[in-house]
């Protein structure tokens, strides 16, 4: 899913209240960002001519996954420890790109990108894992907008899928990969398959490489999941004295903005309308050495690399599109450039870093308080 509405979110987390026992603000739900799956489209944001059987089969489907794992994860409860650990992975780049007529998508090796990696390892009692989590700043967008040459559309798990496969293989034994998208909004996988081009006369078009499109969700897979073994495999789980949960609200300033008026290629200027102070949500997880950040909106790269270096924990971790989601939240220099995200935004120039900020004083006091 690229996101999850508030309706399925609350529907996920009640399957697993009723399972497991885990109150509904003890769980995150998070979007993998995958845009060549199959989606559920929550009442109010039908598109025309969808299918509702095969839509609320497909949510039947979900619901049904996720009890049936809820109640395997409960009936084979175990002693784990848990270790996290940090490398890099050179999958993704920035995705604005300055053209004649203004800033627009596409691939700038030159803008800022984070190959940060972040891994939390859970090992059984015999030392195998039993779960990875991986997180790190790139979409799983590879094959966004990709159809095969006639014209239909290719369903796959992309990047995320395809990393969590290739851990998953590596470790056996059941072991299970999960992804967490990072501070993506202004990222793209390095290698896409429907690439944003740009013409000499400075407009722009798109180049789709139709079913020779899963090699690339293969070869970027490989890359990311060996990335994140190559760092799992110099972890050392140890028990676990923290676990814990905190959620708050960060203040910043709305701006106007309408799915509906979403930008269709780039512009030399742009008025935006500030609006009222708005409130984010923020999720702070504790587990082990790590600390999890989670908001939902689709912070840009930068600030999420602005979160983890101001932050008091060294083991800290940025993931956006939890618990739903909110659109994209740029930084400064995005809304000086006309972008795509920054014309796409529900927030103001400057909510970016003021979230930032604001985060970081919540992970400054948790540390002083002494957790």
């Amino acid at each position: 899913m690229t996101s999850i509405s508030d309706g399925m979110v609350a529907s996920m987390k009640a399957i697993l209240a009723d399972v497991a026992g885990v109150p509904a603000g003890h769980a995150i739900v998070c979007a993998s960002h995958t845009f060549s799956a199959p989606h559920v489209f929550p009442a109010g944001h039908v598109p025309a001519g969808t299918d509702m059987t095969k839509n609320d089969a497909i949510l039947a489907a979900f619901e049904v996954a996720i009890r049936s794992a809820s109640t395997h994860a409960v009936s084979t409860l175990q002693p784990a420890r848990l270790g996290v650990g940090s490398g890099t992975s050179r999958v993704s780049v920035n995705r604005d790109v300055a053209t004649a007529n203004g800033w627009w998508l596409g691939a700038n090796d030159a803008g800022f990108s984070d190959p940060f990696v972040g891994v939390l390892r859970i090992d059984g009692m015999n030392g195998k894992p039993l779960a990875i989590l991986m997180n790190i700043a790139v979409q799983s967008s590879i094959m966004d907008g990709s159809r095969t040459a006639a014209g239909g559309r290719m369903i796959t798990a992309d990047l995320a899928g395809a990393a969590a496969r290739y851990v998953e293989a590596h470790y056996g034994s059941g072991a299970v990969a999960l992804f967490l998208v990072g501070a993506a909004g202004d990222q793209a996988p390095y290698l896409q398959a429907n690439r944003h081009t740009i013409n000499p006369d400075g407009s722009v078009g798109r180049v789709d490489l139709h079913e020779a499109s899963f090699a690339l969700v293969d070869l970027l897979g490989e890359r990311l999941g060996s990335d994140v073994v190559r760092v799992a495999d110099t972890v050392t789980p140890r028990h676990a004295h923290v676990l814990d949960v905190l959620r708050e609200n960060v203040e910043v300033t709305s701006q106007a903005f309408s799915p509906r008026n979403a930008p269709v290629g780039p512009v030399a200027a742009f008025n935006y309308e500030r609006g009222a102070k708005t409130a984010v949500p923020v999720v702070l997880l504790r587990i082990g050495s790590m600390t999890l950040v989670g908001v939902q909106p689709e912070l840009a790269a930068s600030i999420g690399a602005r979160i983890r270096t101001y932050s008091p924990y060294p083991d800290t971790l940025v993931a956006t599109m939890v618990d739903g989601a909110a659109k994209y939240m740029p930084d400064a220099q995005s809304y000086d450039r006309f972008t795509y995200e920054a014309r796409s935004s529900p927030f103001a120039r400057g909510a970016a870093e003021t979230a930032a900020d604001a985060i970081v004083d919540k992970l400054k006091q948790l540390k002083n308080a002494g957790s």
